[in-house]
C-alpha cells in the first residue's frame, strides 16, 4: 500500500455547495478563478505526487473518514500527478461520467475545511 498525502490550503468563495455533490481539487498553481470554485491541495511529497496511480479499489481517506474509489476517469490520474487537480464526486456514476473525476463511495461530501488532510492509499 502507498500513501500520498495532501493537505487543503484553501477552499475558494464558491468551491462547496452543499447541494453540489462534487469537490473539485487543485493544486497551489490554480488560477484565481480556478481558486474561486476549487479546494487546493498541497502535497507533502512532490515525488509521492508525480507517482501517483489512483485506481478502483483504492481509497482516499479525508479527515480520517475512508472513501472507496468506484471508478477514476481517464485523465484523473495524469492531471492528479502534474496540477494537483481531480473532481470529487459524490454520487451514483452517471452514464456519460466526468473523466477528470474520482467517483466515491460512500455518496456524502464530507466537511472540508482549511487544513483538512487529503490520503490517497493505493496499491
Amino acid at each position: 500500500m502507498t500513501i500520498t498525502i495532501s493537505k487543503v490550503t484553501a477552499i475558494g468563495a464558491n468551491a462547496l455547495d452543499p447541494a453540489d455533490s462534487l469537490v473539485i481539487l487543485f493544486g497551489e498553481s490554480a488560477t484565481p478563478a480556478l481558486r474561486d470554485v476549487a479546494v487546493i491541495q498541497q502535497f507533502d511529497d512532490p515525488k509521492a505526487q508525480l507517482a501517483l496511480t489512483v485506481a478502483v479499489g483504492d481509497h482516499v481517506e479525508i479527515d480520517s473518514v475512508s472513501y472507496l474509489v468506484e471508478r477514476v476517469g481517464k485523465l484523473a490520474n495524469q492531471n492528479l500527478q502534474t496540477i494537483g487537480h481531480v473532481s470529487l464526486i459524490f454520487d451514483q456514476i452517471p452514464d456519460q461520467p466526468m473523466e477528470n473525476a474520482l467517483y466515491l463511495e460512500p455518496k456524502v461530501k464530507p466537511q472540508l475545511t482549511i487544513g483538512s488532510t487529503i490520503i490517497y492509499l493505493t496499491k
